[in-house]
């Protein structure tokens, strides 16, 4: 069984972008287009990890994200925040909200597969 993210971004040419570069290596991917969308799909699919947007229709990714962290099946997974709009104390807001990682917009599409892999790997051994 193939590991699922959720992939959380309202800008469709960005959630190809990440899909396109995850698609190859096996994984599961889930989409949400807003905030609302994020949760109901998250408690309903349970993802191994999230990377999810920062600026988002209805609920933001920190409040997803701190709504998420409430929550014994979430308390672990892996989030990583993406933002366009970083500005200072952004990362801080992200980490403070309960992410794990925080990447800015373009996405480095040679750099998410291997963030992706090492959150997985680090999720699995500090839960085993």
């Amino acid at each position: 069984m193939s590991t699922k993210i959720l992939i959380v971004e309202d800008n469709r040419q960005n959630m190809k972008v990440v899909e396109m570069t995850l698609r190859p290596h096996g994984y599961t991917l889930l989409e949400a287009t807003n905030g609302e969308e994020a949760l109901e799909r998250a408690v309903r699919h349970k993802p191994e990890l999230i990377i999810i947007d920062i600026q988002l229709p209805k609920l933001n990714g920190l409040e997803v994200t701190r709504t998420l962290r409430q929550m014994p099946a979430f308390s672990h997974i892996p989030i990583i925040a993406v933002t366009a709009h970083a500005m200072k104390g952004d990362k801080e807001k992200a980490i403070d909200a309960g992410c794990n990682v925080y990447l800015t917009k373009p996405i480095n599409t040679r750099e998410l597969p291997g963030v992706v892999a090492k959150m997985l790997s680090e999720c699995k051994r500090d839960n085993a």
